[in-house]
């Protein structure tokens, strides 16, 4: 669920501290379909306007306009209609310019990560069905963990390793050990906490921060000993970039390693033919204590919980042993960097608020929490390109000639832009905050924290370990990392969705890590910047409906030498309307 409703930072009295810059005021001429300017507007290309005042907007100046509504409302199922009517203005039949720079598309001598027909999306609706599963059975028991993680080197317990009992694994393990694990996961108690899904994991390698353990029952054909070892080291690289970025986990088996459990397990997720794959997954299950804590009684205890810092990976099948799905290994070893990457984020965030940040309550909600972990994927993809970072307005020219740079994005970025595209094409009916864990809904939530983060400051400096370390959930998470101007913050968000990198548009508009444009031209199978416009002119109304932090982009013309105006009548107390020049 989203946060409370919060009218006072996201209602109408917003525009109490935003730039409130008038287009219509009260004149004593009425000018064409009732807007009583005394003087039409005039703005210079990019020229950007912030919550209009009246209602409507009367122009001069030739050239191409955007009017931008934005729903301020928290909660993402209240709707606000708006009708529009124009006069002196014409519809725009052509799609927006692509703005430069943008090199020559050479996308299509890109790779792909699989090199077959494998799909690479992963599958979202499991992912929802375990962090909501987190919130609603495993929250109660929350107590009773922190009960067990403060007594626990009781009743001859030490600093070096719990009682056997307390955990799964032992403080110190040797390549070729079994470990027992219980791989069951959903959304009930049952599956929680009740029955379990034991398989049996040999240790295949021990790097600096990775325990990695593959499944006696995987499929033939699969990775080797050397690959298993390759595997902990390139986890270790991960392991220093997402504890940088967000903090370090708990270490509740005393082996100061996170477990990394290759099992068939998880192909066993993906049904037959499935258009979409689950790649692998953590659950916070884990982090709870078998035993019932005797201050809380019966029922405080996870008795299926496996007592570690780990997650679950698919493993290859280049057979399609597993519900007929051929996985090969180089698709598996592409997915699988990029999965820790996310995955690890959850396990940091979840661990330090149940055991660290025990002020916390709760387990973040699924639409930040995801957000969060695309973040890591975002990070990762600046550490295996060449020399590519935040805040560099990356455009298709960085991938010309520059093979790293295209293997960062297939392996580590294609799926946020996937995402962020999902948005791009239907923002007046999604929102970053929305309580459906969509694609679309984390395409948005990745581009606005990444927005967010960069105007905070010139470094991503200590955004992420903020929202991570917060007692806070959701949208007041947001405000305590962001400030009360967070409102503002959402409708700059979504003003730079269309204004990003045009000419001589101001910088609180831009969008400083990426130039949308000029990447998704360079995409063969793209080709445009794929963000949905609608249009309104002479005799041709519109209307349109507006989600809870969703927005719509209402493009027209206004002709050389004449005036035009766009009215939509009295605003909706949770919406507030904005205005671009283009060209």
């Amino acid at each position: 669920m989203l946060a409370p409703r919060v009218r006072g930072a996201f209602g109408r009295t917003v525009i109490g501290f935003l730039t409130v810059l008038a287009a219509c005021s009260n004149g004593t001429e009425p000018k064409p379909n009732g807007c009583d300017s005394a003087a039409p507007l005039s703005l210079t290309p990019g020229q950007v306007q912030t919550a209009l005042a009246g209602t409507c907007v009367y122009l001069s100046g030739a050239g191409e306009y955007a009017l931008i509504p934005f729903n301020t409302d928290t909660i993402y199922s209240s709707t606000a209609a708006l009708s529009f009517t124009a006069t002196g203005a014409s519809k725009i039949a052509t799609p927006l310019k692509v703005l430069m720079p943008v090199a020559s598309p050479m996308f299509n001598a890109i790779p792909s990560l699989t090199g077959s027909t494998q799909p690479i999306q992963l599958a979202p609706s499991y992912e929802i069905q375990l962090r909501e599963s987190e919130r609603r059975v495993l929250k109660p028991l929350m107590s009773g963990a922190r009960s067990w993680y403060s007594n626990r080197f009781a009743s001859g317990g030490t600093t070096t390793g719990f009682r056997p009992s307390f955990s799964t694994t032992a403080a110190t393990v040797a390549v070729g050990d079994t470990i027992a694990l219980n791989t069951r996961s959903g959304n009930t108690l049952a599956d929680a906490c009740q029955t379990p899904d034991i398989r049996t994991g040999i240790v295949q390698a021990v790097s600096q921060h990775a325990i990695v353990l593959a499944d006696t029952g995987n499929p033939a054909g699969g990775y080797t000993s050397t690959d298993y070892q390759s595997i902990g080291v390139q986890f270790d690289s991960v392991y220093a970039m997402d504890t940088t970025a967000f903090g370090q986990p708990t270490d509740i088996d005393s082996n100061q390693h996170v477990i990394m459990f290759f099992t068939r397990a998880v192909n066993e997720l993906t049904p037959r033919a499935s258009a979409s794959v689950v790649g692998g997954f953590f659950y916070a299950r884990d982090l709870f204590p078998k035993q019932d804590s005797p201050q809380l009684g019966t029922g405080s205890g996870c008795a299926t919980s496996n007592v570690a810092e780990m997650f679950y990976l698919m493993v290859p099948d280049p057979n399609g042993i597993v519900n007929g799905n051929v996985r090969t290994k180089t698709f598996v070893s592409h997915l699988t960097v990029s999965t820790t990457a996310h995955e690890f984020q959850h396990l940091i965030n979840a661990s330090r608020r149940l055991y660290i940040n025990t002020s916390a309550t709760d387990f973040e909600v699924v639409w930040l929490n995801e957000g969060l972990s695309h973040i890591a994927e975002e990070l990762l993809f600046y550490q295996q390109s060449d020399g590519l970072a935040p805040r560099k307005d990356i455009d298709s020219t960085r991938f010309v000639s520059d093979q790293k740079n295209v293997d960062a994005y297939n392996f580590d970025q294609q799926s946020n832009f996937g995402r962020f595209r999902e948005y791009l094409q239907r923002p007046s009916t999604s929102s970053p905050y929305a309580p459906d864990d969509s694609l679309w809904t984390r395409g948005a939530t990745w581009s606005f924290l990444r927005y967010a983060a960069d105007h905070r400051g010139t470094s991503d400096g200590d955004t992420w370990q903020k929202l991570v370390n917060s007692s806070q959930t959701g949208i007041p998470n947001l405000m305590g990392v962001f400030g009360n101007g967070l409102p503002a913050i959402f409708r700059d968000w979504a003003i730079a969705n269309l204004a990003d990198d045009v000419p001589s548009v101001a910088s609180e508009w831009q969008h400083p890590s990426w130039n949308f444009r000029s990447v998704f031209d360079f995409i063969p199978s793209i080709k445009q910047y794929p963000l949905s416009t609608l249009t309104v002119g002479d005799g041709s109304p519109l209307t349109v409906t507006l989600k809870g932090g969703s927005a719509a982009y209402v493009r027209f013309t206004i002709a050389a030498g004449q005036t035009g105006s766009v009215k939509w009548g009295t605003l909706p107390s949770n919406v507030v309307m904005n205005l671009v020049r283009l060209n």
